[in-house]
């Protein structure tokens, strides 16, 4: 059996992940608006952005474990059957 490998676009998957961590963020956050709520958003923000380095690297980790925990099979499986 030949070795098989699985290119993950990072950059693509960075720009995914923040959008839509962006996207949660502001729609959790825009229904629970106070005025504590803002300043609490804020800090919520800074912090993710302080960290989206490594939120991205957990994320792109776990996504690549799926990958080949769940797709691996199934793709060796498709090519067994041709």
């Amino acid at each position: 059996m030949g070795t098989y490998a699985i290119n993950i676009d990072t950059a693509k998957v960075e720009e995914q992940i923040s959008a839509i961590l962006d996207r949660i963020l502001k729609d959790e956050l825009r229904s629970k608006y106070t005025s504590s709520g803002k300043v609490i958003s804020a800090a919520i923000k800074d912090m993710v952005y302080a960290h989206k380095d490594e939120i991205i690297e957990k994320i792109v980790n776990r996504a690549s474990a799926e990958l080949v925990r769940k797709g691996l099979p199934k793709l060796l499986e498709r090519m067994d059957e041709k």
